[in-house]
């Protein structure tokens, strides 16, 4: 159950390119990973809470302190002892998110066929 939680986690932060790779994410599976933990009510939230209930995680708890790092608190560094440039490259990653967060949060006009 934590491996299914840590790749949503893990898509939030790595590549994302046009066509599926192993190596790389899509931004269609980025965008489920951010619905997936974030989600307040519907399919992704109760899929969240029920894994997060089988390890003694409260999901809504994890969903609130994802929101609340997409708004601004700080997301912690993938290693306690990263390197200068490792630290560059998750902060560089954090800022995409951001504004992919940003992005899925604003609704979108369709245009006029």
């Amino acid at each position: 159950m934590t491996a299914i939680l840590m790749q949503a986690y893990r898509d939030l932060f790595v590549s994302v390119r046009d066509e599926s790779n192993a190596s790389f994410t899509t931004q269609t599976e980025q965008d489920r990973a951010i619905e997936f933990l974030t989600d307040l009510s519907g399919g992704n939230a109760r899929h969240r809470n029920a894994l997060c209930a089988l390890i003694g995680w409260d999901g809504d708890v994890l969903a609130a302190r994802v929101r609340a790092m997409m708004e601004g608190d700080d997301f912690a560094p993938p290693t306690p002892d990263a390197t200068p440039a490792t630290l560059e490259r998750h902060a560089a990653a954090v800022v995409r998110l951001r504004e992919r967060w940003r992005h899925l949060q604003t609704p979108h006009q369709r245009r006029a066929a």
